[in-house]
């Protein structure tokens, strides 16, 4: 269901971090945006990595909560961490300096 319309650039992404080898800041560059909004799977590996290197690329991100998801993971000294836990974690962590985090895309209109 999800296919590109006719005209769309369509960037294969190999790496966690969207713009590691791809051609997706020279994408970006040429539309002279600097504000993204991101959303997508995994929280705490393709999101976080996508928006760190974003603001190292002088973009501001905005996350969109309600649109991204992560799965659980096996801890070090525990069973495992929750999926909501760790996705409130990063989203938590990614507030710190490196995103603003919108709950859902009515907050993006706000």
């Amino acid at each position: 269901e999800l296919t590109p319309i006719e005209g769309e650039t369509v960037i294969d992404k190999p790496l966690p971090n969207s713009f590691a080898h791809t051609s997706l800041h020279e994408f970006i560059e040429s539309t002279g945006r600097t504000e993204l909004i991101v959303c997508g799977f995994m929280t705490h590996m393709c999101i976080s990595a996508t928006v760190r290197a974003a603001k190292d690329l002088g973009y501001q991100s905005t996350v969109v909560a309600d649109a991204c998801a992560t799965r659980a993971l096996p801890g070090l000294e525990s069973g495992h961490l929750d999926a909501k836990a760790l996705h409130e974690m990063e989203l938590v962590a990614l507030a710190d300096f490196f995103a603003y985090i919108a709950k859902d895309a009515a907050e993006l209109g706000a």
